[in-house]
């Protein structure tokens, strides 16, 4: 458990790998079977765990099918031409005189940055889980890429953000950002040492933007099969804002979710806070007045070009010593609701929480 962020919001270490499950793309990626697990409950308690046990599973699986190479550029004294000759090289290193020339060539490699960036991963994970049989799948999985020739050297991140995809290697995609989730999710020690909280859990601003991440990410994976579109929006203030000169002069209004279902004609306009959500004015305790226009904004402009009902939620994180409780109200004529979720609790209660806030 550790404090963070405006009102020092207090976070579970569980929680911090549910909102990082959440916000990553890698779950829109996972097979059915997988999903239900990861994202049903099953796992809660040990994310972490399940997390690393896909990974060794699915870097099995692609050395299995043979890994994509990669070429690099070569240059070396041979005995036979290979390549182009460098004649000044050769020359001045007298390699003729053993029957040698200096040649420049490239040649496939599985030394690739993206498997060594798999296979650090892995053996980093191996120490980190707490079930043996998945550390005994980290090193199997691990085992093999050196088999196949990956070096245990974590590649620059420079070198890594140069890769690039084929259709032929677009696997190889998912297992990267598989394993960046895996590296966001180690766990904390009170040890001196090179793994740590990953720094997102240190910075205010980063930690918005997971939750406000994570809540557009849980929304999509539990509402998506249900027939709604779960995106961010923006809107401008005046209807005819392409036209209107003076609508360029107006700020934008960014809702951070917006569920909405056509079939059933109904909107969820979402704003996000990782931030106290009351606050104290003459000994009153009261809703932030600036969050109280922002969600009527929204519901107001959002129902204007959309034919059925709209809601509107203000989603917090609760913060240490809360003093507001949960609200439900009306505000011509849109229903409203202020919800406070709990990052101190287990996944399954903020799971439920968040299911309960837009079903009203």
């Amino acid at each position: 458990m550790f404090e963070a962020g405006a009102g020092r919001t207090r976070i579970d270490v569980r929680s911090v790998w549910f909102l990082l499950l959440y916000a990553s793309s890698f779950v829109e990626k996972l097979t059915l079977q997988e999903k239900e697990r990861l994202l049903g409950g099953e796992r809660d308690n040990d994310l972490l765990d399940a997390i690393a046990s896909v990974l060794a599973t699915q870097v099995e699986a692609r050395v299995r099918t043979a890994l994509f190479p990669g070429y690099r550029n070569q240059s070396k004294p041979l005995t036979r031409v290979r390549g182009r000759i460098d004649h000044l090289q050769t020359a001045s290193r007298r390699l003729m005189d053993s029957g040698r020339v200096q040649c420049h060539f490239t040649e496939q490699t599985l030394n690739r940055p993206r498997y060594r960036y798999l296979l650090v991963t892995l053996k980093q994970a191996s120490h980190r889980v707490t079930s043996q049989e998945v550390r005994a799948q980290c090193v199997s999985a691990a085992r093999k890429l050196e088999q196949n020739g990956v070096s245990p050297v974590d590649p620059d991140p420079s070198f890594l953000a140069r890769e690039q995809f084929s259709h032929f290697d677009s696997s190889d995609r998912k297992l990267l950002q598989l394993a960046r989730l895996t590296r966001d999710m180690h766990a904390p020690e009170h040890t001196d040492g090179s793994i740590e909280l990953p720094r997102i859990a240190r910075d205010e601003a980063k930690l918005r933007q997971l939750f406000e991440k994570a809540m557009l990410g849980f929304y999509r994976c539990h509402f998506t099969d249900e027939g709604y579109t779960v995106n961010g929006e923006r809107r401008s203030w005046l209807p005819d804002a392409s036209d209107n000169e003076t609508s360029r002069f107006l700020p934008t209004l960014n809702a951070d979710i917006v569920l909405r279902s056509r079939a059933r004609a109904e909107q969820v306009v979402i704003e996000c806070k990782f931030a106290p959500v009351f606050t104290e004015h003459h000994n009153k305790t009261m809703v932030s007045p600036s969050y109280m226009r922002q969600i009527y904004s929204y519901a107001s402009i959002f129902a204007r070009d959309f034919e059925g009902s709209t809601r509107a939620v203000l989603l917090g994180a609760q913060v240490r010593e809360s003093s507001g409780p949960d609200l439900d109200f009306t505000i011509d004529p849109y229903p409203m609701r202020i919800t406070q979720v709990d990052l101190t609790g287990p996944p399954s209660e903020i799971r439920k929480t968040l299911m309960a806030a837009v079903d009203f």
